[in-house]
């Protein structure tokens, strides 16, 4: 049986440290030197990112790079798959989970403030009727929510779209608190790392609420403005929505996410390239003023992740101890950011396309900026044959949830019950296959002719038997 905190969840957001990119990114080398000729780093940005356009896994990308004291920007690819147009230095893109970074500034700012303490209780800040659960007598704090270590899950549970391209739209605060009044968490706050965009959703509207404020409001307030940054923000105008890059997954078109509610701390911002650069140049560079005191004090390590490397207030920490980056992923963008104050350099890709490349692929640009000797990704086979692919084509029924697979042109799609429907990786037997963004398998029963009959999803040490509905 299907337990209500693990549901599984296909929602990218709910996974943006993606599995690829953990895997290459758990060790850092200390950088010898910076690649600083414009030529070569355009060469090096193509070189790593014509790959997985040319896979039509992203239909094109803008990275921006900043070295030696001056920022440069390269773009790659199409603005989408049916118009052969590159995308602007100006396009906007939905950032994912890198909007973690700013709810972790907002979070060290209103500590360093007096506003709110590290170790203030959850429960201190929520509406008066919602108490939030503990674990066996241990409460969880603010920092807890930051550091990913409160022992709620990655998701809320009572999560149930009616969209699954737009998977958040009717997520509101009274069933976000529901929830937390609810669930216990699942292990001790403060001892495990669990990657949970309910935290960081959490934490970034309990601030702002304790501030009789908006978060999208108090963040451009004591963020943004002071550094001047126009073109970041969530709520979009009509001449924003003309710069805002098309959705795209799996190759395929897809929805905006319109609002992640009161979880739009966990990855709701949107920006551009440059725009994200003058945040990454403002934490490199410094400055007098309190927004730069908060910015050292959310680099600050609160705890350690899976990788390697520390969890700061929403950054991550490399294991060289002096690199701090963050990814991101939407339904249908994924995005990411390194800053090394130390050598004054930056790198920033922001595409739209819901890939699990685009992590490794920014890592991998960041290392051989800086003096790596790397190779670009290996792109894992995307298609089976198509006549075999059509085969497994159909709905199948689970105990929790029914899957609906699809095909096109040998590519195999998969879609829970009101989820999106995300691209499968074939596997060396292929009858399995590997979800591309999250950390998943789905392997299908299947003769030497005719159709598959069943197909099982494992996932979080589960397995969940499906079997096909005629």
């Amino acid at each position: 049986m299907l337990k209500p905190d693990r549901r599984f969840s296909i929602y990218p957001g709910m996974n943006t440290l993606s599995i690829i990119g953990a895997a290459v990114v758990a060790v850092l080398a200390c950088p010898s030197m910076l690649i600083a000729a414009d030529d070569r780093i355009e060469e090096v940005v193509q070189r790593h990112l014509e790959p997985v356009v040319e896979a039509g896994l992203i239909p094109g990308a803008v990275v921006g790079v900043y070295v030696d004291g001056v920022a440069s920007y390269y773009t790659v690819g199409a603005l989408d798959f049916e118009r052969d147009v590159s995308p602007s230095i100006d396009t906007l893109y939905e950032i994912g989970s890198i909007s973690k970074v700013f709810t972790g500034v907002l979070f060290a700012d209103a500590v360093r403030r007096g506003e709110v303490d590290k170790d203030t209780l959850v429960d201190d800040l929520l509406t008066e009727g919602v108490d939030a659960k503990d674990y066996k007598g241990t409460e969880v704090r603010l920092w807890h929510l930051t550091s990913h270590s409160s022992g709620w899950p990655t998701g809320p549970a009572n999560l149930r779209p009616v969209d699954g391209e737009d998977p958040f739209a009717d997520y509101t605060e009274k069933k976000l608190y529901k929830y937390i009044s609810s669930a216990s968490p699942m292990t001790v706050p403060g001892e495990k790392f669990e990657y949970s965009n309910l935290a960081v959703g959490l934490l970034g509207t309990l601030i702002a609420k304790n501030l009789d404020s908006e978060y999208e409001t108090i963040v451009t307030e004591r963020i943004f403005e002071p550094l001047g940054i126009e073109d970041i923000q969530i709520s979009l105008d009509e001449d924003d929505r003309e710069r805002y890059a098309p959705a795209t997954s799996g190759g395929r078109m897809t929805k905006h996410w319109s609002t992640m509610g009161p979880l739009d701390p966990a990855g709701m911002w949107v920006a551009s390239a440059p725009a994200m650069m003058e945040f990454a140049i403002a934490n490199i560079e410094g400055g007098d003023g309190d927004v730069f005191e908060s910015f050292k004090m959310a680099r600050e390590p609160l705890g350690d992740n899976p990788w390697g490397g520390k969890v700061c207030f929403g950054w991550m920490l490399y294991p060289d101890d002096t690199t701090w980056w963050h990814n991101g992923m939407t339904g249908g963008f994924s995005s990411y950011m390194a800053v090394n104050p130390s050598l004054k350099f930056a790198v920033v890709l922001l595409t739209n396309g819901a890939s699990g490349y685009t992590t490794p692929v920014g890592t991998k640009i960041f290392q051989e900026l800086a003096g790596m000797d790397v190779e670009p990704v290996v792109i894992q086979k995307q298609r089976v044959d198509e006549a075999y692919a059509e085969r497994l084509v159909g709905e199948y029924k689970g105990e929790a949830f029914t899957i609906y697979i699809t095909q096109e042109g040998g590519k195999v799609f998969a879609r829970l019950t009101g989820q999106s429907a995300l691209s499968l990786l074939p596997m060396e037997d292929e009858k399995k296959f590997r979800y591309e963004i999250v950390d998943a398998v789905l392997e299908f029963e299947i003769g030497d002719e005719g159709e598959a009959s069943k197909v099982t999803l494992f996932q979080n040490g589960m397995e969940m038997p499906c079997e096909r509905v005629e």
